[in-house]
C-alpha cells in the first residue's frame, strides 16, 4: 500500500461471509501487515482494469482460500482519513457464499468468526466495525 497517494480516494472491496449460524468471518491481520495485529473483512484494492466482483472473487480466494459460489452488493462506507488512517477509501461490502476451508495467507495470522455481541472483543482496522454493524441492523 505504500505507493498509493494520499491525495485521492482509493475503491477497496470487502467480504462479508457468513457461516451456517450467521457468524462473520474476520482475520487477523499479521505483523508485517498494514494495522497489525489488528482484525478487518477480508477483502482489498480493485485492480486497474478489474471489475469489483472480479476484485472481491480474487481477495477472498488470495486471502481464504475460499471460491466465491455466489457474491452480492450489500452497500458502501466511506474510510476518510483520520486518526491512524492515512488514506480515503471507497468500501464496497458484498455478502458472498463460498465453499471450502480456509486457509490463510500471509497477511493475515488468525481466523475467527463472530456475532453481533462478539464485536466489541475485537480491535478491527479499516473500520470494518461500522460495515458489521450496517449488515447486522439489515440482518437482524
Amino acid at each position: 500500500m505504500d505507493q498509493l497517494k494520499t491525495d485521492r480516494p482509493y475503491l477497496a472491496v470487502r467480504a462479508i461471509i457468513t457461516d451456517e449460524s450467521g457468524k462473520v468471518l474476520i482475520l487477523k491481520r499479521s505483523d508485517d501487515s498494514c494495522s497489525a495485529g489488528e482484525w478487518c473483512l477480508p477483502g482489498g484494492s480493485i485492480e486497474y482494469g478489474q471489475t469489483a466482483i472480479d476484485a472481491m472473487i480474487r481477495e477472498v480466494r488470495e486471502e481464504t482460500s475460499l471460491i466465491c459460489n455466489e457474491v452480492k452488493f450489500l452497500f458502501y462506507l466511506d474510510s476518510l482519513p483520520g486518526g491512524n488512517l492515512v488514506y480515503h477509501f471507497v468500501n464496497l461490502f458484498f455478502l458472498c457464499v463460498t465453499s471450502g476451508q480456509v486457509l490463510l495467507n500471509h497477511e493475515s495470522s488468525d481466523y475467527t468468526w463472530i456475532g453481533p455481541g462478539d464485536l466489541n472483543k475485537y480491535k478491527i482496522a479499516f473500520r470494518n466495525d461500522q460495515a458489521l454493524k450496517k449488515f447486522w441492523e439489515i440482518v437482524i
